[in-house]
């Protein structure tokens, strides 16, 4: 009896000893999986940590090359860099470099690469970056673009291994895009990030397209445009009402030719001998046979405060048939720019808050970027393929990221 109560208590304590061994074996084992998962977790979030550092670092390096590119204080013999920059709110750095190459063609690419650190783990990102111009498409505007029956738009001045011509939205609207029958455009039509090109262009099948239409894979920014210190810093010449010569640079509360003379036959001209910039705080004006008028040999920049009204016969002759040669830039607070004459227009407009309007047959030789785009009758626009040459002394002129990757 003894010896069977003695096998008993041995038979329990032998269980309850297999018990705390199993219990211990899947206690460990759940410790195990438990460190594992958190030591997952703290890498992943290092990784992710990382990565969006590297990111920050990327967006910094490129803010403050757009930055020195715009205040003309950029200096490719001593380009930006950062080293273990600490980024707010948490406790990882960045640090970036950048270099530049030239190509066998002889343009010019740059080279960036941004580490970001999270603890031990480490990201980094490299691109490259193209200096482009803010005259990369023919017509781009933010919204509607409208071209009535017979328009035609093409490219002059292109060589062989050039891109096809472009013209563009930033909208995904319904019926942004309008051509009407007999309307050519010879080349491509790029609608915004996201979009349905069969639904942002309406009438496809009545208009000649003979590049391809697709959405644009990232949202087109147009930079804002400063007036230079030295013009803004000017005191104002007042009005022009009359005819006169402009052979410097000035300021002027508006250019207002219409009705600036008692006589209705007499017609007035703004004359630009040399290479001429202004600033117009207010509207700039011309009225039936008035004109300004660029000379062979001379340039005109106008940065334009208030907005652009070309009357029937009134006229922006640019007589060295270069668009280079007369660049019209309307700021933020330019909304509307209206030509209601007929005639040849050799320059390029840059007004992305204004909305442009050709009321006539009037023929560009050029490029256009407003925030919205209407041709009213038959008209030729030629895009000249030079706009796009560009370097870093241009109005304008910006990095973009042409090839990215990650390791």
């Amino acid at each position: 009896m003894n010896l069977l109560q003695t096998k008993r208590d041995g038979f329990a304590i032998s269980t309850v000893l297999c018990a705390v061994v199993l219990l211990m074996i899947v206690g460990i084992g759940l410790l195990s999986v438990g460190m594992h998962q958190r030591t997952s977790g703290v890498r992943t979030s290092s990784e992710i940590a990382a990565r969006c550092t590297a990111d920050a670092g990327l967006t910094k390096a490129l803010n403050e090359m757009n930055r020195q590119l715009a205040l003309k204080t950029f200096n490719e013999n001593s380009l930006p860099s950062a080293s273990y920059e600490p980024l707010p709110n948490c406790d990882s750095t960045y640090s970036y470099s950048i270099g530049k190459i030239t190509l066998a063609d002889g343009n010019d690419l740059y080279t960036l690469t941004s580490v970001g650190k999270s603890g031990r783990v480490q990201k980094r990102v490299n691109c490259t970056l193209e200096m482009k111009g803010i005259f990369e498409y023919a017509i781009y505007v933010a919204e509607d673009l409208t071209l009535r029956s017979g328009t035609t738009i093409s490219a002059y001045n292109q060589d062989a291994d050039d891109p096809p011509l472009q013209i563009g939205t930033n909208s995904t609207d319904s019926g942004a895009v309008t051509c009407k029958s007999g309307v050519t455009i010879d080349g491509d039509i790029i609608v915004g990030p996201g979009g349905d090109p069969d639904t942002v262009i309406n009438n496809t099948t009545e208009a000649t397209i003979t590049g391809e239409t697709y959405p644009s894979l990232i949202k087109n920014k147009t930079p804002t445009i400063n007036v230079p210190k030295a013009l803004a810093d000017m005191i104002s010449s007042g009005t022009v009402d009359g005819s006169t010569t402009i052979n410097a640079p000035a300021k002027y509360d508006s250019i207002n030719l219409i009705g600036a003379s008692t006589d209705p036959n007499k017609i007035d001209k703004v004359t630009v001998d040399g290479h001429v910039k202004v600033y117009v705080t207010g509207d700039l004006r011309l009225g039936n046979g008035d004109e300004v008028e660029i000379q062979p040999d001379s340039s005109l920049v106008v940065y334009l405060g208030g907005n652009l009204y070309v009357d029937n016969s009134g006229a922006i002759n640019n007589l060295t048939k270069d668009p280079k040669k007369l660049k019209i830039f309307g700021l933020d607070t330019c909304t509307n720019i209206d030509f209601k004459n007929a005639g040849i227009f050799y320059g390029a407009i840059y007004a992305p808050d204004a909305d442009i309007h050709l009321y006539n047959g009037f023929n560009v030789y050029g490029a256009v970027v407003g925030k919205s785009f209407t041709q009213d009758v038959d008209a030729n626009f030629y895009y000249d393929m030079n706009l796009r040459e560009i370097d870093i002394s241009e109005i304008g002129v910006h990095m973009v990221i042409k090839r990215w990757s990650e390791q």
